[in-house]
């Protein structure tokens, strides 16, 4: 295994522990037993527990919600086509949840509560997080305004307040199934479109 591949490896090992337990309740015994590899060399790759759920987090939530890294949008030329883009995005972060050992129930609304733990350990990493969402809006707003002048949806309507519905729609429709069996991304695209065809011309 080289390099690159092992450090991956101890990243998804320790993504999976921090998704089940509580940054508190996991040890770095824990991470040696899921990981397989020996105390040396997961320092490695990082310096102490600290951080390595920094560079988890960071790798597997921050850098994955960044909207350039979460969406192929660049070939959308409507409207529509972002939605389309957006909800495949989407759903290519939940078959990166897929991956996680079928041990962790419900990986989806695991992974909801370890955002929930940014916070309180690494507030940069909250920072980056509001960022990533604080992008996700402004390009919202792009593609809305674009979509207007293009005449594809209504003028008069607030591009703010209807970027803030598309983006309140999925995280609405996430902490919902995030309570069952994480995000329908096909529900995901029925509520955007239903959006959607209200504002189309």
């Amino acid at each position: 295994m080289n390099k690159n591949n092992r450090k991956e490896h101890l990243y998804f090992a320790a993504f999976k522990l921090f998704l089940t337990k509580q940054y508190d309740a996991v040890s770095i015994s824990d991470i040696e037993k899921e990981s397989g590899m020996t105390r040396g060399a997961i320092t490695y790759y990082s310096q102490s527990k600290r951080g390595l759920f920094y560079d988890v987090v960071k790798h597997f939530i921050i850098d994955t919600q960044n909207i350039e890294n979460k969406v192929k949008y660049a070939a959308a030329k409507t409207l529509k086509d972002f939605i389309e883009a957006y909800v495949t995005g989407c759903q290519d972060t939940m078959n990166r949840l897929d991956y996680i050992d079928k041990s962790v129930q419900n990986a989806s609304s695991a992974y909801m509560s370890l955002i929930l733990q940014i916070c309180r350990f690494f507030p940069d990493l909250h920072d980056k997080y509001i960022e990533n969402r604080n992008k996700e809006m402004a390009l919202w707003i792009k593609i809305i305004q674009k979509a207007i002048d293009s005449h594809e949806v209504k003028d008069g309507i607030s591009i703010v307040s209807m970027a803030k519905n598309f983006m309140n729609i999925f995280y609405g429709q996430s902490y919902l199934d995030s309570l069952s069996m994480g995000l329908n991304t096909v529900e995901l695209k029925v509520q955007m479109m239903s959006l959607y065809n209200l504002l189309k011309i």
